[in-house]
């Protein structure tokens, strides 16, 4: 083979130019030029059995082939279709020089021009956007498009909310996103929340009172973890989460989590209760002393709870500690 080869020798687009090399595997490879102009080293046993014959041109132009159209003189839109173009990109199918309405020539994929995703060179706005007058989305009603546009050239529509009020937002929100109103909606949801969620310092009380596991735990015990053959336990106040320690029994896990519990939980749900049943007795003293509620780490896994404005009875303190480390942790 070696000998047959010193020359140039034609495979495919393929020319071997003489020059090869041994690989680690020992496997040969000649220096071969293909007809679009790459060189590269080839395996000998492709060569030799067919398995290549291009740099991979050959390869595209029968994709190309394969989803080609006949696209000479017809018009998309704005768009009259002149030719093949020149220059072919190495992906996406067949490219047609065109001359928009505008005068301007462009290239564009053919794909795009007989699935219309392509009607101009760019000058006009390039959302698509169908007329959708009278159209309902949820409790939205488009009535019709304005002449202004989004920042990216998108159609906005005005429109008009089950409510009465009337607003403009763009054909996206209307299709694509979840646009539930005018904003009305949102308002009344807020508004319903509040009847049975109460929020104070930054957590519901309504959900700390809840002693449920999810239905999602694996160990039996909220928020207890079996951790790289240790039972950790967490625990989430105030959209913060507490490491409690690392345990060699869930006993002892479930126990450092319900120190937490007591001391968070139950602690800021009592302090809620004594500050509201004052609150409705004294609403001007309520609004000088609202709740706050503060949390720190006095040893690595040990939690300070502060309870303010400081309430009455004195045998409920409003400032607890709770170092929730047992035997086994680490």
């Amino acid at each position: 083979m070696a000998e047959k080869w010193i020359g140039e020798t034609q495979i495919g687009r393929w020319t071997v130019l003489g020059q090869s090399i041994t690989k680690t595997n020992g496997e040969v490879a000649w220096l071969c030029r293909c007809s679009c102009g790459t060189e590269r080293y080839v395996l000998e046993r492709s060569l030799r059995y067919g398995g290549s014959c291009s740099c991979g041109c050959l390869a595209n132009e029968r994709a190309r082939s394969a989803v080609s159209h006949k696209l000479d003189g017809k018009t998309f839109g704005d768009l009259t279709v002149l030719h093949v173009a020149s220059t072919q990109k190495k992906y996406g199918g067949v490219f047609w020089t065109c001359r928009c309405s505008c005068g301007k020539e462009v290239d564009v994929p053919a794909t795009m021009l007989v699935q219309g995703r392509r009607t101009h060179c760019g000058c006009k706005p390039s959302f698509y956007s169908v007329d959708i007058r009278g159209q309902k989305f949820r409790n939205i009603t488009a009535l019709y498009p304005i002449e202004q546009r989004t920042p990216k050239g998108g159609v906005i529509w005005h429109c008009r909310c089950d409510c009465g009020k009337e607003f403009d937002t763009s054909y996206n929100n209307l299709v694509y996103s979840n646009l539930q109103s005018c904003g009305c909606q949102k308002k009344l949801h807020d508004a319903a929340l509040k009847t049975f969620l109460t929020h104070v310092s930054g957590t519901s009380v309504d959900m700390i009172r809840s002693k449920k596991t999810p239905t999602n735990n694996t160990s039996g015990v909220r928020g207890v973890y079996l951790i790289k053959g240790k039972w950790s336990a967490k625990i989430v106040f105030q959209k913060k989460q507490y490491h409690l320690g690392s345990f060699d029994s869930i006993d002892d896990a479930a126990s450092a989590r319900k120190d937490a519990e007591r001391l968070l939980f139950d602690g800021a749900a009592a302090h809620y209760d004594r500050w509201k049943k004052r609150a409705d007795e004294d609403p001007v003293w309520a609004a000088s002393n609202p709740i706050h509620i503060s949390v720190e780490r006095k040893v690595p896994t040990g939690l300070s709870v502060t309870f303010l404005p400081v309430m009455e009875p004195a045998d409920s303190p409003d400032q607890a500690s709770v170092s929730p480390l047992t035997k086994g942790s680490k």
